[in-house]
């Protein structure tokens, strides 16, 4: 029985691996540097992340689209079961630029949540004393912010479920990101290098103690 090459690893040692690949001017050698983060890994993550790098520079490319659309459907368990959040994400943003209206709104929606707690960690850490006080945010409640808003009641209120609830229900209406949203909302679990988890941690209600909701089909 024959191998789908698909399926077998990159070859290469783990001291090859890399992160975080810088983008390069040349396609070409683009592509070869970002090889070294799929070291291990089977070979169809690399050659999809290959479709998103040419789609990048010329999301027009029909070539491209087709191939990059071809992988998902064809390997989706084994891309979503390999990818961390960052490649998932990536997924996403490509079907921002080139899905049809209702996926690119949908795919917007993954994009948003997790720029948004990519960018509270970045805050975060340049902070001094990077903490979240439960008793402050108890004592601090309904505080005026901007445009009539106020601040989020941690503790009491469920502005925060609610709005990940009504984003889970959004994503059902596309498989292929409600899939990848899934896929990030486990990666994210219990993952407190992630702002929003910590807050969320210091809800009186149980069930609300989550900030990644997915409901999976």
């Amino acid at each position: 029985m024959s191998i789908d090459p698909m399926l077998a690893p990159i070859p290469g040692d783990d001291n090859e691996r890399i992160a975080n690949a810088t983008r390069m001017p040349d396609i070409e050698q683009n592509k070869k540097l970002v090889k070294g983060e799929f070291i291990g890994l089977p070979t169809v993550c690399y050659e999809l992340v290959k479709t998103i790098i040419h789609l990048r520079r010329t999301p027009d490319s029909q070539s491209h689209r087709d191939q990059f659309y071809s992988y998902l459907q064809d390997y989706q368990s084994v891309l979503l079961q390999n990818l961390d959040v960052r490649w998932l994400l990536s997924i996403c943003d490509t079907l921002v630029d080139i899905g049809d209206p209702l996926q690119s709104a949908t795919a917007m929606n993954i994009v948003q949540c997790i720029n948004r707690c990519n960018i509270d960690y970045t805050l975060l850490i340049n902070l001094q004393q990077a903490t979240f006080d439960g008793r402050k945010l108890a004592s601090e409640l309904k505080l005026s912010t901007w445009g009539g808003m106020i601040t989020a009641d941690v503790p009491n209120g469920d502005m925060m479920y609610n709005m990940q609830t009504r984003l889970a229900n959004v994503l059902k209406g596309d498989q292929l990101c409600n899939a990848i949203w899934c896929r990030i909302c486990e990666l994210s679990a219990d993952n407190n290098n992630i702002p929003v988890n910590i807050l969320v941690n210091h809800s009186r209600h149980q069930h609300q103690r989550q900030f990644f909701i997915c409901e999976k089909q």
